[in-house]
């Protein structure tokens, strides 16, 4: 036994080797057909792109060097190299991953967005183009004086890589997730080939693939994006705000978010976030509440819609009229936590009973327990975002995603954990107590996982509609499976 796991420990240390000599062998090659501004190795820019993921456990991984393109060309010439040397590498749009590895690469290459974050706006075609380097605040109020938004993110830190993931905005239940709201995309593919892909053009299959797909299937430089008309910041077309409620209210705003999901699809009711929140176990509830009113002269909630949580005991309740930038900016989400996050995901369908949203809570709570000992904690939380029908309509009025959900709605989980302040990864014993929240967790069959909010071991794909169309088009687009051998990433291709 001792001399096999010697032999594994040679071959695990000659592998590394061979992987960092091809990655030092890929900057080589493409800072000289680049230049040295273009691809550091050290430096103070250096520095900062590798240390500056939000989830301390990427910000601590340590590339080769760094590649900041500043168009698709240099894009093209990076991913030609790193394939022909065989290297391990990352892509990094915002760097709000909390999945390890999945926006840095220890030893590899590091290709990072943060020079290309040009954006657009067409007036005749309503449609905003913008590449990937800029985030959804920045997005956002670079679209504000035109009167429109994209459908992207909740937070304003977070960036464009959300759309590979499908994402949720507080558009999407009138709009469908982000990714139903591209209408092309430029990709690089694994040899470093460029590609315009749309919904019917000879990418179509890819253009779906990617919709959903994350970063398995190339590189995208530029979306353009179908806006939405959500007025001027002096507009103030929403109602909402956060609520906060005591330990004694929790289990009835369990029970409200489950009355919520099983019969509310207004599609103005753009967002209900349920965030459970335990420091040392002693739980609390954050709710976000809005709605997009088609009279801007009223001022309070619907109590038809969320008259239930309104009437909740709460500790402090905000709700006032707001613009769509300040509806964004409710959840401001910094660059770099300085601590690791760890997420996890669960799905349950509208026909599931409120019983199955206590017994969520009640293995949150053990997992909590199990956990609170190690010091490893600064909170955890436990979140819930309804999907309406009306999400899942509007993005197959769009042609579908990858994600291919069932009609009917839902309500994405969310096991969101942040741990103590320099802290990047948790002890074992709270990874296991944390498989076992997400085994012990009751998932409504037929019904998809959100990507941008898994463990990094679940396999989200096999949750989706087109599963074994996704399989089908990887293979299609990268043959020789370098992608998911070169890059870490979502697990199943």
């Amino acid at each position: 036994m001792k001399v096999y796991t010697l032999i594994q420990m040679l071959l695990s240390a000659t592998l590394s080797f061979a992987q960092d000599q091809n990655a030092t062998m890929a900057c080589s090659s493409i800072e000289n057909l680049l230049g040295p501004t273009k691809v550091q190795s050290s430096g103070l820019q250096f520095e900062a792109g590798a240390t500056g993921a939000w989830n301390l456990a990427n910000a601590q991984l340590r590339p080769a060097c760094i590649v900041f393109p500043l168009e698709t060309s240099d894009v093209q010439v990076a991913m030609k190299s790193i394939f022909k040397s065989n290297a391990r590498y990352a892509v990094q749009a915002g760097g709000h991953s909390a999945m390890e590895g999945w926006d840095n690469s220890q030893g590899g290459v590091l290709i990072l967005f943060s020079q290309m974050n040009n954006i657009s706006y067409n007036q005749e075609t309503n449609t905003i183009s913008m590449e990937p380097g800029l985030t959804w605040g920045e997005a956002t109020n670079a679209m504000e004086p035109f009167g429109v938004a994209p459908v992207g993110g909740r937070a304003s830190a977070v960036g464009t890589g959300l759309l590979l993931g499908g994402g949720i905005s507080f558009l999407s239940p009138a709009h469908g997730f982000g990714a139903d709201n591209i209408k092309c995309l430029d990709v690089v593919l694994v040899d470093g080939t460029l590609v315009v892909a749309t919904v019917d053009n000879e990418y179509a299959d890819l253009f779906r693939a990617l919709k959903g797909g994350g970063s398995r299937y190339g590189i995208v430089t530029k979306y353009e994006l179908y806006a939405v008309h959500t007025g001027t910041s002096a507009d103030k077309p929403w109602i909402g705000g956060t609520i906060v409620y005591p330990s004694s209210s929790v289990e009835a705003v369990i029970n409200a978010t489950a009355h919520y999901v099983q019969t509310v699809g207004d599609p103005r009711a753009v967002s209900l976030v349920n965030v459970i929140i335990s420091g040392e176990i002693t739980a609390m509830a954050q709710v976000e509440l809005f709605y997009n009113v088609t009279d801007t002269n009223t001022t309070t909630l619907p109590s038809s819609i969320f008259g239930e949580l309104l009437s909740i005991p709460a500790s402090s309740t905000n709700i006032t009229q707001l613009s769509y930038l300040e509806v964004l900016n409710t959840n401001p989400a910094g660059n770099n936590s300085g601590s690791g996050e760890t997420f996890g995901a669960g799905v349950f369908s509208t026909a599931e009973s409120t019983q199955v949203y206590l017994d969520a809570r009640a293995h949150w709570d053990n997992f909590t327990q199990a956990v609170a000992g190690t010091g490893a904690y600064f909170f955890t939380s436990l979140i819930f975002t309804p999907i309406p029908s009306s999400q899942v309509e509007a993005g197959r009025a769009r042609g579908g995603n990858a994600i291919h959900a069932p009609l009917g709605g839902y309500v994405a989980l969310n096991l969101g954990d942040q741990l103590t302040l320099g802290v990047a990864q948790p002890p074992p014993e709270a990874d296991e107590a944390k498989l076992l929240f997400l085994n012990q967790l009751h998932r409504s069959p037929g019904f998809p996982f959100f990507m941008n909010e898994c463990d990094k071991r679940q396999n989200v794909y096999e949750t989706y509609g087109d599963y074994e169309f996704m399989k089908k088009t990887y293979m299609k687009y990268d043959p020789t499976r370098f992608i998911v051998e070169h890059m870490s990433g979502p697990p199943g291709l």
